[in-house]
């Protein structure tokens, strides 16, 4: 089996593909975009192949190849028009054929590609054998030091050609790729373990987001594997075999459905045995071409026990035993076959003190920075191993020097990349345009310059200038010939900013717009995914001709109304979705949970008892004591929780449950516990510290109440940590400073509750100053 793992990239010193971009007139038309400077691919052939030719051209787009039928006008001189073209370009292909090596103007552009190479005008000469009959011997010598491929299928041509003009962008982005030689051999070891021709199972590469699993696939795949490249293909929660097989076959041949709706209706109306043989001949596709199928598990494959869904387990074993197929898949935690099997697995972990310090040492260099082997150390040290931490302590060491981030430790043990936003939306050293992009890029990722730019409502050349200015903080990164936001950032740039507060409808009209000019974009299937999203986040259905829609689609947009606190769309979207992934887990939990928050607690309890059925008895017991909570039954609410607990529930929010559960019922040490659990799960989360608070206020513990307040300070936008402090205050017998706290919290929070204004007219009376108190506002 050649399978492959995961690894650890750090991008940093980011530069903008496009370059300085010349000022527009707002709003900015697509096509007044300049796109020549990014990397483009100039096709050479001959007229007979057009059929060929004309099928790449527009699966990668205007903006990534010069293509006569698109750069080239009745009248032009056909060979200033060529000289002209190749000028623009950065990759030189040719499709060969017999009578394309007979073509003059082919000649005339080989003749003219080996003179731009010694200029080195080209970075690439690469060629592609179209005709079955045509012998290596007929190319020019020249060209046979280059790379050439004997490729007919127009879909894997375009992912080659995409490969090199991703690999172009990329050169701008170093990228560091250290410490991994032990998962290297685990890997290897593993696969060499694979004597039976009949059986070789794909490989799970599994770890943190952000931690390298992707790269070290990639650098296995390349290095040890003999595959030239990799296709990612990312199923998300909801996709099950038919999703699979849209999404690798458009990975394939990008934009080369008419119809997905069809497609998947299609695939749908497959019995899963043939649903099965065709991903896997798909598969075959790809392989036969060098091409490593990579499956970027998004949470689709397994159930809420990591064991894999059956549909996934079929296509696993499939796999498994055809001998020319290989594959990868890679997720966030370790997966099981039936029964709890264990599947070949390879966990990537943090990287260990050395590579660390060697990561830092080497990026940090790069950037122009120079550490001495003490605060090399300290910054290893406190970064924990954790690839997107280490990033961070550069960018912070670039921005404010090394001496600061030493000092400020604390920072990368608890490491957040939502302290660093808002530490930079504070000092000024992000804009509010740029504030705006994240926002955007953290909702919908990836997106094109043009959509951000007028998104934004600024000219190109802004748009290039702030998209230079993240691409250097590593926040953005090139994604094809789009922009997406890095994956640490997504969640962080949300709470940072207080919420994303996009327009979606503007997004999905913006979006529309954008593929009428570029109907062949190779991302036509997830930007028309994003267009279905955001028209329904927008409170209405979509009318454009261009909306995929995916169950997946559903359960992402009930899910993102949830935690937007729309509770009615929620509701709505939820259902539908569940219509279509009945024992979807999460997304009845959303739900339910909704329903709870809207008092309709008859309508959550059928879908606990769903639940139940289903077997997930932890989250069943979550949500009812989620609802016990909510119509104060503090006593019923543990009850519900610890049996949650019992059955398996992890993670920050049962334990934050419990705390505020237990709180309420004066029971000061259980809830001290619980808190605790939850903040070494979720330091930086804002209910969590704030919650912590309140309990060591309670329990007179002030030097632990102040060190969290620092935190809230830090992670709380709102102006409720203003709020804490002046409970804080109150407790350290301050009443001054108590109601000037007080006040700044009233002026903040946009809606303030309850106990803010009953804490101001306290203070105002603490403070000997009845008369205000009384005037305080309640309403």
């Amino acid at each position: 089996m050649r399978c492959p793992i995961a690894s650890l990239a750090l991008g940093d010193k980011l530069r903008h593909p496009f370059g300085k971009l010349q000022r527009q007139l707002l709003p900015v038309p697509y096509e007044a975009i300049p796109m020549k400077k990014l990397p483009r691919a100039f096709l050479s052939h001959s007229s007979a192949d057009k059929g060929t030719v004309g099928t790449v051209a527009k699966m990668l787009g205007r903006a990534a190849v010069v293509y006569d039928a698109f750069e080239f006008s009745v009248g032009d001189e056909f060979r200033d028009a060529i000289l002209k073209g190749l000028s623009n370009s950065d990759i030189f292909v040719l499709f060969a054929s017999r009578g394309a090596l007979q073509s003059d103007w082919v000649k005339f552009e080989i003749d003219t590609a080996k003179e731009a190479l010694t200029r080195q005008a080209l970075s690439r000469v690469v060629t592609f054998i179209i005709d079955p009959d045509l012998d290596l011997n007929n190319l020019p010598e020249w060209m046979k030091s280059t790379l050439i491929v004997r490729q007919e299928h127009a879909g894997l041509i375009a992912l080659e050609v995409r490969r090199l003009i991703g690999q172009r962008l990329k050169e701008r982005m170093p990228s560091y790729f250290v410490g991994r030689r032990n998962e290297i051999e685990q890997a290897l070891d593993m696969i060499s373990n694979f004597t039976d021709p009949d059986q070789r199972p794909p490989l799970l590469v599994y770890g943190l987001k952000g931690i390298g699993r992707r790269t070290l696939v990639q650098a296995i795949a390349r290095d040890n594997l003999s595959y030239s490249t990799i296709i990612p293909i990312p199923l998300k929660v909801g996709d099950l075999l038919a999703e699979t097989f849209v999404r690798l076959s458009d990975a394939l041949s990008p934009g080369g459905g008419e119809n997905f709706a069809d497609l998947l209706a299609e695939q749908e109306a497959k019995a899963p045995e043939a649903l099965v043989a065709d991903i896997v001949d798909l598969m075959k596709v790809a392989c036969a071409s060098s091409t490593l199928p990579v499956i970027i598990d998004e949470g689709a494959l397994a159930q809420q026990n990591g064991v894999l869904r059956p549909e996934f387990e079929t296509l696993y074993h499939s796999v498994a035993s055809d001998r020319e197929v290989d594959a990868v898949i890679v997720a966030n935690r370790r997966l099981y076959g039936g029964g709890g099997a264990s599947l070949p697995s390879l966990r990537v972990p943090e990287l260990d003190p050395s590579s660390t310090q060697n990561l830092i040492r080497i990026a940090g260099r790069d950037l122009g920075l120079v550490f001495d082997h003490s605060e090399l150390t300290s910054v290893a040290t406190y970064s924990r191993g954790y690839p997107p931490a280490v990033q961070f302590a550069l960018d912070e060491a670039r921005i404010r020097g090394i001496p600061q981030v030493v000092v400020n430790q604390r920072a990368l043990v608890n490491f957040s990349a939502e302290f660093f936003l808002r530490e930079l939306q504070q000092t000024n050293s992000i804009t509010p345009t740029m504030m705006t992009i994240l926002r955007l890029l953290s909702a919908f990722s990836p997106l094109p310059l043009g959509v951000i730019a007028n998104y934004c409502e600024i000219s190109a050349s802004e748009a290039n200038e702030n998209i230079d200015h993240l691409l250097d903080l590593s926040f953005v990164l090139p994604d094809g010939l789009h922009f997406r936001i890095t994956e640490p950032l997504r969640d962080a740039a949300y709470r940072a900013f207080g919420g994303l507060r996009v327009d979606n409808s503007r997004v999905a009209h913006l979006l529309d717009t954008y593929l009428r000019d570029e109907p062949d974009d190779d991302a036509r299937l997830n930007l028309g995914q994003t267009i279905f999203r955001a028209s329904l986040l927008s409170g209405s259905g979509s009318k454009s001709q261009f909306a995929v829609a995916f169950a997946a689609d559903l359960i992402e947009v009930a899910t993102q109304s949830y935690h937007d606190q729309d509770y009615d769309l929620a509701i709505r979207y939820g259902e539908s979705a569940l219509e279509a992934r009945p024992d979807n887990v999460d997304v009845r939990r959303y739900v339910a949970q909704a329903l709870i928050r809207r008092e309709r607690y008859r309508e959550a309890e059928a879908h606990i008892d769903a639940l139940v059925k289903l077997g997930e008895l932890k989250e069943a017991f979550y949500i009812r004591g989620f609802s016990a909570r909510r119509k104060r039954d503090y006593s019923d609410a543990v009850e519900a929780y610890e049996k949650s607990l019992a059955y398996g529930r992890r993670g920050v929010a049962v334990h934050r449950e419990l705390a505020s559960c237990y709180f309420e019922l004066g029971d000061l040490v259980k809830a001290e516990h619980h808190i605790r659990q939850a903040e070494d799960r979720s330091p930086h989360n804002r209910y969590v510290v704030d919650l912590r608070c309140t309990i060591a206020l309670r329990l007179g513990d002030l030097e632990t109440a102040e060190r969290t307040l620092d935190i809230l300070e830090r992670v709380d936008p709102s102006g409720f940590a203003d709020h804490r402090r002046s409970t804080f205050e109150q407790a350290r017998r301050d009443p001054e400073t108590a109601l000037k706290y007080a006040e700044s919290a009233n002026r903040k929070i946009a809606h303030p509750t309850f106990e803010v204004m009953a804490n101001l007219a306290n203070c105002e009376i603490e403070a000997g100053n009845a008369t205000s108190a009384i005037s305080v506002d309640f309403h």
